[in-house]
């Protein structure tokens, strides 16, 4: 059997494994199916992806169904997985959140911890408390920045361009310390960003593409 048969046979048992409520052996099975999808069948390859995406949503993955969801809608732009990704991804490339304000909150939060953790050794906390003293830090950064009257005018690119600038002191946690200072945290004299397209040739902004805010899962 080639890895063609193989893929699809692979396939048409997780979408059946998911139509009988299980997804956990879906997911093994669907990710066999993308593994082996020779990248010149696009088709194939993008319905793989597709139906791997809800496989992890439904097994609250949503970080990595995201990632599965992006990959798939830019192999084809004319597809079902681009519909469910323009419907249900917010200007960040994340999942839409209730407001606006929240979609802001889950960006910035996920680049800090993601620089954070980084430069950590395996990129985890060392303990529950070192997790919880960084998120705090997170969190009073944000309430100061997102009551900024300047910050209120900015548009989504400008936004993230200063999430990405923005760098926060954090103490010491066993043998790391962050080398940046806190005074920086609010300097608001960014260039003007704007919503450019991919360069990859999705057809999508470049924050919604390539450029997406990725989860702690992808890290």
């Amino acid at each position: 059997m080639s890895d063609t048969s193989k893929a699809a046979f692979y396939l048409r048992k997780g979408i059946y494994e998911l139509a009988h409520h299980r997804p956990a052996k879906a997911l093994a099975l669907l990710r066999q199916s993308v593994e082996i999808t020779p990248p010149s069948c696009e088709n194939d390859l993008s319905k793989a992806l597709y139906w791997l995406s809800i496989a992890l949503l439904r097994l609250d993955q949503r970080e990595l169904a995201v990632k599965s969801l992006a990959n798939a809608q830019k192999i084809r732009r004319q597809s079902y997985a681009r519909k469910v990704y323009v419907r249900n991804i917010n200007e960040y490339g994340m999942l839409k959140r209730p407001t606006r304000e929240l979609d802001d909150l889950y960006a910035f939060v996920s680049i800090q911890l993601s620089s954070y953790l980084l430069k950590k050794p395996q990129h985890r906390f060392g303990s529950q408390s070192e997790h919880t003293a960084v998120l705090k830090l997170i969190l009073e950064a944000w309430k100061q920045l997102k009551d900024s009257e300047e910050f209120k005018s900015l548009e989504c690119a400008e936004k993230l361009l200063l999430f990405r600038k923005l760098k926060i002191d954090f103490p010491i946690f066993g043998s790391y310390s962050t080398s940046v200072r806190y005074s920086e945290r609010f300097a608001m004299n960014i260039a003007r960003a704007s919503m450019r397209a991919c360069p990859c040739g999705s057809g999508l902004p470049f924050e919604q593409c390539c450029g997406r805010v990725q989860g702690l899962s992808e890290i």
